[in-house]
């Protein structure tokens, strides 16, 4: 019998790609399960775990990308359902996920939480069709034509909110120094929304912020920053470099979700297992 390469590689692929997957999941799992939970006031430097309630802090709401909800944290595809022949798959076509970070608050302090690589887990996620590449535009095509699909996940306010992750205080230097680190973080936000931007510093309309105009954006954060800036010491939790910290952001408690770890670690192996044994049949001779 001839041998099919292309489908043992792909065999091969599946055995190891759902066996390094399953590895990561039971790690996670192992992680969250043996780091004891901490409050922000007592956190230790370093990699820890907190429990608490999302909240928006000194940064505005985040609009999420496909329903426009007011949120802390929104992840969206668009997927195109595409056919030739016998062969039909949903292809993404676009993506995003938000970075602005949001406050987490257990009752003995506040943290920023930095959501930039993070492994986000919500319970706030819906999938629906529609016939346009953007579910607000309205198409001409057909009622039954859906050859789009979108999904978005969100974290809210007031969302009980899980992370594991690297626990850093800061402390300013001085005032200054806290001034210009509260400025950052409203220019960064305004960076999100360029467009914005544009339309509300651009003098002399050439679609871009030239040197006089960023002068203007900085006198507008300056007027907003006002006197806000204090010496108060500075909670973050954020990625952590080392491979064997897993940076963790979920919307349920630690018990469910090392749960859920160890189920998907579980389904991965059988994967696994079932492609090894479809490559191995293949191999040998019938």
């Amino acid at each position: 019998m001839e041998i099919d390469y292309f489908a043992l590689a792909i065999c091969a692929a599946i055995s190891l790609a759902s066996a390094i997957m399953s590895i990561n999941r039971l790690t996670a799992a192992r992680v969250i399960e043996d780091t004891p939970t901490s409050k922000i006031r007592s956190a230790h430097q370093g990699y820890v775990e907190l429990v608490g309630i999302a909240k928006t802090g000194p940064e505005s709401l985040v609009l999420s990308g496909l329903s426009q909800t007011p949120c802390l944290w929104y992840r969206y595809k668009i997927e195109h359902y595409e056919s030739s022949g016998k062969n039909s798959n949903w292809r993404i076509i676009e993506s995003k996920t938000s970075s602005q970070p949001f406050t987490l608050t257990d009752g003995s302090g506040e943290c920023y939480v930095m959501p930039d690589r993070a492994k986000v887990s919500t319970a706030r996620k819906r999938s629906w069709e529609g016939s346009s590449r953007h579910p607000a535009k309205i198409s001409s095509r057909g009622l039954f034509s859906k050859r789009y699909r979108y999904t978005e996940e969100m974290l809210c306010a007031e969302d009980i909110v899980y992370v594991i992750g690297l626990f850093e205080t800061r402390h300013p230097a001085s005032l200054t120094a806290a001034r210009d680190s509260e400025m950052a973080k409203i220019l960064a936000n305004w960076k999100q929304d360029y467009d914005s931007l544009i339309h509300r510093f651009d003098r002399n309309c050439d679609g871009e912020i030239d040197l006089q105009e960023w002068e203007l954006v900085r006198a507008e954060a300056q007027r907003q920053l006002g006197n806000t800036a204090s010496l108060a010491p500075i909670n973050t939790i954020s990625y952590s470099p080392s491979r064997r910290q897993p940076y963790i952001i979920a919307s349920s408690e630690p018990e469910s979700l090392s749960r859920r770890y160890r189920w998907q670690a579980f389904g991965l192996l059988l994967v696994s297992i079932v492609s090894a044994t479809a490559l191995v049949w293949m191999i040998m001779p019938q």
